[in-house]
């Protein structure tokens, strides 16, 4: 029996007999990353298949490219067989979208390919399906040129923004002979591929021989054996980014463009904008930004201007609410969060930032207020490393393992939650 996959309306006849099966977690869905705990109805199962011709078929780039994401299907790929060896996982789930959507993915070497999925989905957008895949793994996706990346919720959310900043450096200014030249060849679109059982260093080498690079320091890299991919019609700062950030790394121009050096990027990886108010209008454009995007910062700018610090995404629709006093076409509206104390949280993590884990809550309207000068006068340090493995607990409890162990505790009220220091032992 062939799996289940239609179009929305104008599809052709051979895609609309054209069947799939994802897979969600077993349920109830689980948002590792502190998201909250939905039932979710399990379907029957369907034997896995191969991909056949369909992987045959180039993949997609430009505007058809983004088409795909935005072309709306029902998806449904779930199991009951009892063979492990039949359950479908991330890493089948991934080909066979890559292969019926013609849409390049890159799974991230930290995610684990053997995790089980079911997923489920009517009529919604192949980049909401994509997302839903990430999900339940505490991961997250990125879109980076014409190539889909998975990979862990910190490192996707900056992924662009560090993709930005490294575009930005190549300027003209750089120092060195036929600088222009070297930029332009850069920014020339090529497709890499890679079979199973490739080394990250034999990537970078062909990265390294096709755009006529010197890289420096690639000895940080550990070997591993990575399975196949596609980076399709990726410039030169892409095809780096999506291989170095699978480790946690950037990379740094060297030789005005001849080369790089590859480096951890410094966090918090953020970027500056300064965008003209609407009709001049600047407190209701700061209170708009700070309603819509509660994990940006908002900076000093000129007179009638708004500064904003976010990730590239965030400044894109800053940029809109500020200017225009909306979002940007095609933006998804900031979702209405339950209030904290109706949800449940599962979350593991070692050695994770209290910051990094705090940075990921706010992402669910989560709202954080403590006294900074408090905190440090108590020595308490929020980029304390926290480890933690809870599942399906209340907030208060959550909060509790989160913070108590830093000499905090956490009060509760609606989606806000307010920070103090505790007292010690002995004080009055």
């Amino acid at each position: 029996m062939l799996p289940c996959y239609h179009h929305r309306a104008g599809a052709s006849r051979e895609s609309q007999r054209e069947q799939i099966r994802v897979r969600r977690l077993v349920a109830p869905l689980v948002f590792l990353w502190m998201g909250v705990v939905l039932g979710v109805p399990v379907a029957a199962a369907e034997p896995i298949e191969s991909t056949g011709s369909l992987a045959k078929r180039p993949l997609l780039f430009g505007s058809r490219f983004r088409q795909a994401l935005a072309q709306r299907v029902s998806v449904s790929w779930v199991n009951s067989s009892t063979d492990r060896l039949r359950q479908h996982t991330i890493r089948h789930i991934t080909r066979r979208s890559q292969a019926l959507w013609r849409v390049a993915i890159v799974l991230d070497r930290r995610i684990d390919p053997s995790s089980e999925l079911e997923v489920e989905a009517n009529d919604q957008p192949v980049r909401e399906v994509l997302d839903s895949l990430a999900q339940p793994l505490g991961a997250g996706t990125s879109v980076v040129g014409n190539t889909v990346y998975i990979g862990p919720a910190t490192d996707a959310h900056v992924l662009r923004t560090l993709v930005h900043l490294r575009n930005a450096e190549l300027d003209p200014d750089l120092e060195g002979p036929n600088t222009a030249v070297r930029i332009a060849r850069l920014r020339r679109a090529a497709t890499i591929r890679f079979e199973d059982l490739t080394s990250p260093g034999e990537v970078l080498e062909q990265i390294a021989r096709h755009w006529k690079l010197d890289i420096q320091s690639a000895d940080v890299i550990p070997h591993d054996l990575w399975a196949g991919a596609e980076l399709t019609r990726v410039t030169a700062v892409e095809a780096l980014s999506l291989v170095l950030i699978q480790y946690g790394l950037t990379f740094r121009w060297t030789r005005g463009g001849a080369g790089i050096r590859i480096v951890a990027p410094r966090r918090p990886v953020s970027l500056v904008g300064r965008y003209r108010a609407r009709g001049g209008k600047v407190s209701a454009a700061t209170a708009l930004v700070r309603k819509e995007l509660p994990g940006v910062r908002i900076e000093r700018a000129g007179t009638g201007e708004v500064g904003v610090r976010g990730t590239y995404e965030e400044l894109q629709v800053a940029r809109s609410l500020i200017e225009r006093g909306r979002r940007p076409a095609g933006s998804v509206s900031r979702p209405r969060y339950p209030p904290l104390l109706r949800r449940r949280f599962t979350l593991k993590v070692a050695r994770a930032r209290t910051a990094d884990v705090m940075k990921q809550l706010e992402r669910t309207g989560v709202i954080f207020e403590f006294d900074a000068k408090a905190l440090k006068a108590a020595g308490i340090r929020l980029d304390q490393a926290v480890s933690l493995d809870v599942r399906q607990v209340t907030a208060a409890v959550f909060f509790e393992r989160l913070f108590g162990p830093l000499g905090l505790s956490a009060t509760i009220d609606g989606l806000t939650v307010r920070l103090q220091v505790k007292p010690r032992v002995g004080d009055c």
